[in-house]
């Protein structure tokens, strides 16, 4: 696998220049300028203008023989954000050769994220995890997918992560610098290649009403240091879990008055597991879940999971789900449509418990909540929902109101939150989204949010206008930072208690062309 971006850049420039007789090829790209005004308010008041920054992107697509197609992605940047290349200034972005035939085809790929896997409930491959793109994409491999096969269905991929190299315990990625943990800054820093393979097959039965699946995962790594470990450190994590979902509902002519009654289990083990010396060595997980059930306008749905201490491994799982390692969860949820009304009602709760408490430090966590959802006329629509989160730290309410509207003018949202109610955190945010279509040419977007705690009230704004009256190309002026309210109230960031941001005052201009 290590050669594989050079195999795949080498094949993709030979499709390019085959001669083929039905050759189709394209190139396609935009250039563009970008420039800020930027002040530090404080006790700065100035405006200072920011260093010009030119990008440039080159897409190169060919398809020299039938069922064979190439595409390459190169980009020139003034203003590198990679710390170890910043002297390369035209470099590679992403690229993939792609075999195709009536029944399967094959990707060989560079710089992509192609590690879904349809897999239903456990989630053993977390696909960023995989793809590793803390200082741009840098995983490569091959990917097959095949169908119809004597009634089977899969994907495989096989990838490897570029290596990295850093002076400094500081400046490696979050986590990596529990593995060195005698290193300083002062000593030289080497990790190697790590290795990915996963596939998934299923199988569809009676009709497709009985559906089995099995999915399979390893992450092989080995590390490498110039200061200390002399040599090298093989570890890996490797997961293997299957599952089915039955069509309760037409398989059992009875329960059909329920609706289609869909229940879909899954089972997983970490194979990998005695290699940390734990009391479970191969830790187990199960998650049941029973959806798609209706009794006239009520729909229901409910789940049971319980995981094994250590089972979600950091190299495959997200820290979300690592976060469910020795837990017992139950999760119900309905939802009730009003007779010959728009209006939908939601309920839910979950709970957490620790299934060995004296083994770890987690505890047992719950929620429960409600929701309305009515449409208005006129294209207006609201929702209000009431959450209660539960912890060993307490109780945290919140409360969530939101009307949004729309027509081919304009779009507007109002969102209104309350916070960790009745809590020392409590805070209290405003939230207001347009986005509006001036002319054919002229687009305007804002963003302007206030939260209010006990002891200060911040704010931050951001807009947009953007220009499109040129053929093949774009103009747009921005004013402050669009990641402070992404996600209006709900943004994790901003509307946090330990948040002290305030608006940030910076004008970005953008010019783009596009060939």
């Amino acid at each position: 696998m290590r050669h594989v971006l050079a195999l795949l850049t080498a094949l993709s420039v030979l499709a390019l220049v085959t001669p083929a007789a039905r050759a189709v090829t394209s190139l396609e790209g935009y250039s563009s300028f970008m420039t800020e005004l930027r002040s530090d308010g404080g006790g700065d008041p100035s405006w200072q203008l920011g260093n010009p920054e030119f990008e440039a992107e080159l897409r190169l697509k060919s398809s020299p023989w039938q069922n064979v197609s190439s595409f390459l992605k190169f980009t020139a940047k003034s203003n590198r954000w990679e710390e170890n290349l910043k002297d390369t200034r035209f470099f590679f972005r992403e690229a993939h050769l792609q075999f195709r035939t009536e029944r399967a085809e094959a990707y060989l790929f560079g710089g992509q994220n192609r590690f879904w896997l349809n897999e239903p409930l456990l989630e053993i491959v977390n696909q960023d995890n995989v793809k590793q793109d803390d200082y741009g994409p840098r995983a490569q491999g091959i990917r097959v997918d095949f169908w119809d096969m004597k009634g089977f269905t899969g994907a495989a991929f096989l990838s490897e992560k570029s290596d990295y190299f850093t002076k400094g315990v500081s400046q490696l990625p979050a986590g990596e610098e529990d593995y060195y943990p005698d290193a300083t800054d002062a000593d030289t820093i080497t990790s190697s290649t790590d290795d990915f393979r996963a596939f998934r097959l299923n199988r569809k039965l009676v009709g497709d009403r009985i559906l089995l699946g099995t999915t399979y995962a390893r992450k092989d790594f080995i590390r490498y240091s110039d200061s200390f470990y002399h040599g090298r450190t093989e570890d890996f994590d490797e997961v293997v879990a299957f599952d089915a979902e039955l069509v309760m509902g037409e398989l059992i002519p009875a329960l059909s008055r329920f609706g289609r009654l869909t229940w879909v289990t899954e089972v997983g083990r970490n194979t990998s597991g005695w290699l940390w010396d734990v009391e479970t060595p191969r830790p187990n997980a199960f998650k049941t879940e029973v959806r798609d059930i209706r009794a006239g306008p009520l729909r229901m749905l409910g789940s049971l999971e319980t995981y094994g201490l250590n089972f979600y491994s950091p190299g495959l799982a997200s820290g979300s789900r690592q976060d469910l390692n020795d837990h017992t969860k139950y999760y119900v949820e309905a939802q009730y449509r009003v007779p010959t009304k728009a209006i939908s009602l939601k309920g839910w709760t979950w709970r957490a418990e620790p299934e060995h408490p004296e083994l770890t430090d987690k505890h047992e966590q719950r929620e429960w909540g409600s929701e309305a959802y009515v449409e208005f006329v006129h294209g207006f629509t609201g929702k209000v929902e009431y959450k209660v989160y539960e912890n060993t730290d307490g109780v945290w309410p919140n409360l969530f109101c939101e009307v949004t509207g729309e027509n081919k003018l304009v779009k507007l949202r109002t969102q209104f939150r309350i916070k960790d109610i009745d809590s020392d955190y409590e805070l209290t945010a405003y939230g207001f989204e347009a986005n509006v279509n001036l002319s054919d040419s002229w687009k305007f977007y804002a963003r302007v949010m206030n939260v209010d705690e006990q002891t200060e009230s911040r704010q931050t704004a951001f807009a947009q206008i953007r220009y499109l009256g040129w053929q093949g190309a774009e103009f747009f002026v921005e004013f402050g930072n669009p990641d402070q309210s992404n996600d209006i109230v709900n943004d994790g960031d901003f509307v946090n208690h330990d948040s002290g941001a305030t608006t940030d005052k910076v004008f970005k201009a953008f010019v783009r062309i596009y060939y």
